[in-house]
């Protein structure tokens, strides 16, 4: 009231500027909406209330306690974490009588170990655990409920990855293993190959024990263009240039050509398996969080603070 004042009787105060600039509003509309405002606010005192958004998102909620499914003495929880580490607890009371559940909390405490955090898993999953709190999150909580709530979905899921990683290795090995065995079979070695380490050769080589998807680099300029010529596979001082140079273009270029192809196709799609493979331990302990939370929030009557924005909205 005493700012409103200041603006309406011309006295001198540094957040009139400000407010109109904000406002984009001229000396005389800044004015007349400023009377209008104090006008309002002592007019109807018994609506002017000024709080803490924490407690007008109670009040807001408080009026839809019935739509929300929750009882007239339900709690709105600001202390986001001290629910997550009773979750947490009981999640881990539960591992013992859910062999998925202890599988992911045995991956979760490996990375743990392998990236130099502690060792402490409780500690980790408190603090892994404030994902399911953030609005990424919030925007597909509803559908990811609902998917993982069926384990066959995650196991199935589990497969289909494992069958999109797989068969890019194994595709990739097959047609890699093929080209090399016709360089063996016709007596050729390294030496025999143009470019450091052979190129050719090296090309078909690396690529029978590949493990992982990853492993498969993006090829350079010598796959790409050079050994795309018969003439770049034979070494200019190997005696059997052009019984290579006849392998290179009737078997070896195009075995090349199908494996680059091959990989333009399905590098991203089998690289996103792999990397979401490594990583499957994290889908399902949040699956299993979030299920947590939900049960200890009906049981308790209660709900988070993090819950209020979405539900508002």
């Amino acid at each position: 009231m005493r700012y409103l004042n200041d603006f309406i009787e011309g006295r001198e105060n540094p957040l009139e500027d400000e407010l109109k600039r904000e406002l984009n509003q001229s000396d005389v509309e800044f004015k007349e909406n400023c009377n209008e405002l104090r006008s309002l606010i002592l007019h109807r005192y018994s609506q002017f209330s000024i709080s803490t958004i924490d407690a007008f998102f109670q009040k807001v909620i408080r009026s839809f306690t019935r739509e929300a499914g929750l009882s007239g003495d339900y709690r709105l929880e600001v202390e986001n974490e001290a629910v997550l580490e009773e979750v947490v607890n009981n999640l881990i009371d539960d591992i013992g009588e859910d062999k998925d559940l202890k599988r992911w909390m045995v991956e979760f405490a490996t990375k743990n170990l392998e990236s130099d955090k502690p060792w402490d898993v409780r500690r980790g999953l408190i603090d892994f655990s404030k994902e399911i709190l953030r609005d990424e999150f919030k925007l597909i909580e509803k559908e990811f409920t609902e998917k993982t709530s069926d384990k066959k979905f995650l196991n199935a899921l589990l497969d289909q990855l494992y069958a999109i990683r797989n068969s890019f290795v194994s595709t990739i090995k097959k047609k890699a293993a093929e080209g090399f065995q016709l360089i063996v079979d016709n007596g050729f070695d390294v030496s025999d190959f143009k470019y450091m380490g052979g190129a050719g050769y090296k090309f078909f080589k690396e690529k029978i024990d590949l493990g992982r998807v990853k492993d498969f680099k993006e090829p350079g300029v010598q796959v790409t263009r050079d050994l795309a010529d018969a003439a770049n596979w034979p070494a200019p001082k190997s005696s059997r240039k052009n019984e290579l140079f006849k392998l290179a273009s009737s078997h070896l270029i195009p075995l090349r050509d199908e494996i680059l192809s091959y990989r333009e196709k399905h590098y991203k799609q089998a690289l996103s398996a792999e990397v979401v493979l490594e990583n499957f331990y994290a889908f399902g302990l949040i699956a299993d969080i979030s299920k947590k939370l939900q049960e200890y929030k009906s049981e308790n009557n209660m709900m988070l603070l993090a819950d209020a924005p979405q539900f508002l909205q």
